[in-house]
């Protein structure tokens, strides 16, 4: 299967389980406390990760993280983030107004993203994309005004701020997710593993207890989250966003606020009300928007040799490459760059001189541990159909300073 279509039906499983979040996060820390339910949940995640990474043979790669500190404390940050930080303001700006507020406020992250991503990343945002999400803080302010010009539930401000914090969490650890390349099956352990560590503290520190009396919902709440969200969901998000980037990824997620509310109607008979399909619609135009730019952004360069030669970001073709050489260059802050070759061809002693210790092929010529899928999605980012492609992987100081001697022996 093309790795388009795998990062496609990765998104459709991601927008499902993340429209139950903040109803599973009402019902179980409803019936059993939000700190309990972290706990366990995070506990589950744990296991089912830890099951996942194991099964998958990615015991070397949680030794090989684990053996370096800088790499391992990196991962942690992103894990507090994206799992600890982000559930914990979840759960509470869901239990202090409802699922359905919860979704739409916290589905705001794409903007944050947007303002964020030049920073971080050193992305260029192209005005589609920012016009798409626009279109999307649109629909979810139809909501959050009950469908009025100015309307707002003042008691609400502070659980909504406490959303804006979740959000920001989930901006930034999509950037960094973005930014940094890591096996995701050995990431996603320490994130759960860091996380339950953070709310055990949490527990003693404000003395709740961990011991509780679970009903049917709670459990199922549980399990959703730990199994779904925590453990399956959290890989399949970081493989959207290295394939999508966290722009598109975002954009898709804003859909998750629609079928929140109707699952919020099914489940605890919650009236949908005309504005809610406003807002839908809005959203479904942003993502529309979204998906008729590109796949990634072009990288800014401050090389003037490069100036109006579009160099574009592919590593996320190679996330599910098990070569340890293709893995080797891309971890950590490792890129993959593509350019559109010149009609000169390849020659691979120049290249290798040119990209001193990266990897250098063409999607003519494909390096022997490179699959045809891997090709095939590189040429759809690309545009490209008949045209050479030349692919470097490695450090993206290294590589941006061989496409510029590249570009200037072609031009010579």
């Amino acid at each position: 299967m093309k790795v388009r279509y795998k990062a496609t039906l990765a998104l459709a499983f991601i927008v499902f389980e993340l429209s139950f979040w903040s109803i599973f996060l009402k019902i179980g820390g409803s019936s059993i406390g939000l700190i309990p339910q972290l706990f366990y949940g995070f506990l589950v995640g744990l296991a089912v990760s830890l099951t996942i990474s194991l099964v998958r043979d990615r015991g070397k790669s949680l030794y090989a993280i684990a053996k370096q500190p800088s790499t391992l404390l990196l991962i942690a940050f992103m894990g507090l983030l994206n799992n600890a930080f982000t559930q914990l303001f979840l759960g509470i700006g869901t239990l202090g107004t409802n699922p359905s507020i919860g979704s739409v406020v916290y589905r705001s992250w794409p903007i944050i993203i947007a303002l964020l991503t030049p920073v971080i990343v050193g992305q260029k945002v192209k005005k589609m994309q920012m016009a798409a999400t626009v279109l999307g803080f649109l629909g979810i302010y139809v909501i959050l005004s009950g469908g009025a010009l100015f309307s707002f539930n003042i008691a609400t401000t502070l659980f909504v701020g406490v959303l804006l914090l979740a959000a920001l969490c989930t901006s930034l650890s999509g950037l960094f997710m973005n930014k940094y390349t890591f096996d995701p099956f050995a990431m996603v352990v320490v994130f759960n593993l860091i996380s339950l560590a953070f709310i055990t503290l949490l527990s003693v520190a404000t003395g709740t207890g961990l011991s509780v009396s679970f009903t049917t919902a709670s459990v199922i709440s549980v399990l959703f989250l730990g199994v779904f969200a925590y453990g399956i969901g959290t890989v399949l998000v970081y493989y959207v966003i290295k394939i999508f980037g966290p722009l598109l990824f975002g954009n898709a997620a804003l859909t998750v606020p629609f079928f929140t509310i109707v699952l919020s109607s099914l489940i605890t008979n919650t009236q949908i009300k005309v504005y809610y399909i406003l807002a839908a619609l809005l959203i479904s135009a942003g993502i529309v928007l979204q998906r008729s730019g590109s796949i990634h952004p072009e990288r800014l360069t401050k090389r003037s040799s490069l100036r109006g030669v579009t160099v574009l970001d592919v590593t996320g073709a190679f996330i599910g490459n098990k070569n340890q050489s293709i893995a080797h260059k891309i971890l950590g802050g490792g890129r993959a760059f593509a350019i559109e070759a010149p009609s000169t061809g390849f020659d691979e002693k120049l290249h290798r001189v040119l990209f001193k210790g990266c990897i250098v092929f063409t999607n003519k010529r494909p390096h022997p541990d490179v699959t045809n899928a891997e090709i095939d999605f590189i040429n759809e980012i690309m545009g490209t159909k008949n045209a050479e492609v030349l692919i470097a992987l490695g450090n993206p100081k290294d590589l941006e300073n061989g496409f510029a001697d590249f570009v200037s022996a072609a031009k010579n």
